[in-house]
């Protein structure tokens, strides 16, 4: 019977000599992705467990960036940009894509 701690692992099966053993493998987590586009973000660590990325220190389990670890560098560059315009009154906020509106709308509170 399988052991408690290795039922939701991944099970392989290895060839020995004597015949086929089963060992289980933790399963691999995917790397982040950006909230808006979908890319991977850079500088984001995906371990096997949250203990393992629980161990590195802040600044290795996410970028020190606003809203690092969250949008790829391209949609902040877009957000930073849209938040300056309405800041200068050159866009209202209602004209702001949905998508993009709660992160502009803490960019602004950033802003000030």
């Amino acid at each position: 019977m399988v052991q408690r701690k290795d039922r939701h692992k991944k099970k392989v099966f290895k060839r020995i000599p004597s015949g086929n053993k089963i060992i289980y493998k933790e399963k691999k987590h995917s790397k982040h992705s950006c909230a808006l586009c979908g890319k991977i973000l850079h500088g984001v660590p995906h371990g096997k467990s949250p203990s393992e990325i629980r161990k590195l220190s802040k600044s290795q389990r996410r970028p020190e960036v606003i809203f690092g670890g969250i949008l790829c560098s391209q949609c902040r560059t877009i957000i930073v940009e849209e938040a300056v315009k309405v800041k200068e009154k050159n866009k209202k906020i209602e004209e702001i894509d949905l998508n993009l509106k709660p992160y502009v709308e803490i960019m602004i509170k950033r802003i000030k």
